[in-house]
């Protein structure tokens, strides 16, 4: 019988040690939680990069996705998962929060040459956005639009793109590098917005398709405005 107890006593050790291993050293063991706590750790962008143009992750370690942006079930059509390049042939880049990150730095600070352009719809923009953005919807620049009233999609480009309307020809020189984004993979927004700039002539190397958009932005706890 000493020797059972004593095999029972030496396995729960084992177990105990395991479990310690693998939950780490700063759980709490009287949360009666077998949940990891990480309260405290740093929450960077990167490694040793905290805050880039005033945006930041969300620095509490148990903070959860934005139920807005929990949904997984979507209609398709029209809310179908996007390719990672939708625009082949044409050589659009697709980027990462990080490229937006520093397009959104950079805008910030006074390079006109980039913009981070939100696709959204006014609804979804008031959210939430990512700071530094500036908000032309889907509605103002896509193909139904383009054949409805193409002076109005020649208005954003010389007003708020940087191109250059000469008697009728549009000057690209100087155009904006676009960094576009909508609510996610599976959102078709902004995708419709840089087919509409690639029908107006718009340099593909200027265009740049941020597809994780505000579902993975948020899912990062990124900054929002």
């Amino acid at each position: 019988m000493k020797t059972k107890l004593l095999v029972v006593a030496i396995a729960s050790t084992f177990a105990l040690g395991a479990q310690a291993d693998y939950l780490g050293a700063d759980h709490n063991w009287n949360n009666g939680s077998s949940a990891v706590k990480k309260a405290g750790k740093p929450v960077g962008i990167v490694k040793g990069v905290l805050d880039v143009a005033g945006i930041s992750r969300n620095a509490d370690n148990g903070n959860l996705v934005d139920p807005a942006f929990a949904k997984t079930s979507r209609p398709c059509p029209p809310f179908c998962i996007q390719p990672t390049e939708p625009f082949a042939p044409a050589a659009v880049e697709t980027v990462t929060e990080l490229d937006v990150i520093h397009a959104a730095r950079d805008s910030a600070g006074g390079d006109t040459s980039v913009l981070v352009v939100d696709a959204r719809t006014p609804g979804w923009v008031k959210k939430g956005t990512i700071p530094h953005s500036v908000n032309v919807p889907f509605t103002k620049l896509n193909s139904k639009a383009l054949a409805k009233d193409p002076m109005a999609v020649v208005d954003i480009l010389t007003d708020t793109f940087g191109v250059k309307d000469m008697d009728g020809v549009l000057n690209y020189d100087n155009a904006k590098t676009l960094y576009l984004f909508c609510n996610g993979a599976w959102c078709g927004q902004s995708p419709a917005s840089i087919r509409a700039l690639l029908t107006m002539g718009y340099p593909q190397s200027k265009i740049k398709y941020y597809r994780g958009g505000m579902n993975d932005w948020k899912l990062l706890g990124l900054t929002t405005k």
